[in-house]
């Protein structure tokens, strides 16, 4: 859990600062100006998003917020978390 806070804040890019498209660069990694190699991102969900996402629409956010909740309410079920009521 640490490795993945550290990356995180590697890359802490605020949402409303750039549009995805701007987010793109440093999610896989870039040469500045000045020749300096900026590397990218170490998490795999990110750079996927990178390689095969151009942008973000509205309606792409919510299906991805579904699958999201979706996904942990499963990870919960399927570990014996959730009480069934």
């Amino acid at each position: 859990m640490i490795k993945k806070l550290s990356y995180w804040k590697r890359i802490n890019i605020r949402a409303s600062d750039y549009r995805f498209e701007d987010k793109i660069k440093y999610y896989l990694g870039f040469t500045n100006s000045r020749n300096q190699k900026r590397e990218g991102t170490k998490i795999k969900e990110l750079e996927d998003l990178a390689r095969t996402v151009d942008d973000f629409k509205e309606i792409d956010i919510e299906q991805r917020y579904a699958k999201i909740i979706s996904s942990f309410i499963q990870f919960m079920d399927s570990n014996k978390l959730l009480k069934k009521v």
